[in-house]
């Protein structure tokens, strides 16, 4: 039975799970989370016909830690793939240890297809084994018309006999912004081209300490053109898998693993702290067969996509990855880390970001522990994290200081730490592109 046909003939078969990663996409940019509708239009019709959770936390403010989490249901601090202290410039992430099990194998052992197509050449590349349990897993930065492409071309040409998971990473909000071709990028004047304003933009605000001003504004409209075009092409996905007979019975999960900052707390980019500007993300459930949509008050993460996903396979299997993957929105703490900073910072910015910071979320209240000491936000009064209140309310941070402890301490991964193998000459200037800086 597990085996058998998965088009939209029966509720009763395993689900083809289709999961898109929007990489650097923030929450409140989507119309469906209060931002410009106008941009995001069918990302919100998904929605509208989905389980949207008001509240999502990525686990950290950049890739690599974000989809280990979202791969193996584990924190950053129990997987271990994240970065770490370095004196001089070099490629400093733990890759993902093979001893984890994946959302992919536990699929893959399941009976279903596994196929990864993605965008982002430098923190989802293989040497970070994030490739684990997946047949195919294709990395090539590409904009998200071809991405999407790709996609269809694999649902046309796998095996119509087992259920598929297709994971698609869209990196069009990620610098420099719309994945426009480089001849297309050539031909612009040097003030408009989006790496320049971007980098004038991190220069005025982390380097000179300035806010951002209408150079923020415009580095902001561009990252809002790229999640236009992205969302056009989500759209297309969507009609795709429509028109394929294999939409209304799959689970397609729609999610990012971290935000973007365009000057808030003097921060540029992602990948720094744990503000909500870097951590806020979307998370939209469209379950099998699901046309009402619902609003979802429990805080999520990115540990919940395995369970979320387990608990939409019927039978047998659901059990058992459920088993494997038991974390699920509203039963355990939420936490977002940073572990030091990418090579771009070590370069620039000096110590200011070679530090760690760990951020509990508990209702509507946020604690962030690490250099600096401690900071209480309540979020609902105070959104953009503006009034810090561990000073008038200590007896409250330190009560949630010592339950982030508590955690922290009984899930911390012990186990070997893997060094990165070194990157080639074409991934290196792929860091360079990305904006994570090193020598040329």
């Amino acid at each position: 039975m597990l085996l058998a046909a998965c088009g939209d003939g029966g509720a009763a078969a395993p689900p083809h799970v289709i999961v898109l990663s929007l990489d650097t996409v923030r929450a409140d940019r989507l119309g469906c989370y209060g931002g410009d509708r106008s941009r995001t239009p069918n990302l919100d019709a998904l929605a509208a016909g989905a389980d949207r959770y008001l509240s999502c936390v990525a686990t950290a403010p950049w890739t690599l830690p974000s989809h280990a989490s979202m791969f193996t249901g584990l924190f950053p601090f129990e997987h271990g793939t994240h970065g770490f202290r370095v004196a001089e410039y070099v490629d400093n992430a733990h890759p993902l240890h093979p001893e984890h099990l994946t959302l992919a194998e536990g699929l893959r052992a399941a009976g279903y297809e596994t196929a990864a197509f993605v965008a982002n050449t430098v923190y989802l590349a293989n040497r970070f084994g994030l490739a684990q349990g997946f047949e195919t897993y294709e990395v090539r930065r590409q904009n998200a018309a071809r991405m999407t492409d790709r996609a269809l071309r694999y649902l046309d040409d796998r095996d119509p006999g087992a259920p598929c998971f297709l994971f698609v990473n869209y990196m069009d909000a990620h610098r420099p912004y719309g994945m426009a071709p480089a001849s297309e990028l050539a031909r612009l004047p040097e003030e408009e081209h989006p790496a320049m304003l971007l980098e004038r933009l991190c220069e005025r605000v982390m380097l000179g300490g300035e806010a951002p001003g209408p150079l923020g504004e415009r580095v902001s409209d561009l990252y809002d053109e790229g999640l236009e075009a992205l969302d056009r092409e989500v759209g297309r996905l969507l009609d795709g898998l429509r028109q394929r007979g294999l939409l209304n019975g799959a689970l397609v999960l729609v999610t990012s693993d971290h935000g973007e900052a365009f000057g808030d707390h003097g921060i540029v980019e992602h990948g720094k702290d744990v503000y909500e500007s870097l951590i806020s993300v979307p998370l939209i459930v469209k379950r099998p067969w699901q046309v009402q949509g619902a609003t979802r008050a429990e805080i999520a993460s990115l540990v919940d996509v395995p369970g979320l996903i387990a608990g939409s396979i019927p039978g047998t299997t659901g059990i058992l990855l459920r088993r494997d993957f038991p974390r699920l929105p509203g039963d355990h703490p939420v936490a977002a880390e940073v572990h030091f900073a990418r090579p771009r910072e070590l370069l620039l910015y000096g110590e200011r970001f070679q530090r760690e910071r760990t951020a509990l979320r508990e209702g509507r209240f946020k604690l962030i522990v690490g250099a600096g000491g401690m900071e209480l936000y309540d979020l609902e009064a105070d959104p953009d994290e503006q009034d810090d209140l561990a000073s008038r309310e200590p007896a409250h941070a330190l009560a949630l200081r010592s339950r982030l402890d508590s955690f922290l301490d009984a899930g911390r991964y012990r186990g070997e730490r893997l060094a990165p193998s070194p990157a080639s000459a074409a991934q290196s200037v792929e860091l360079r592109v990305l904006g994570y800086g090193g020598p040329k």
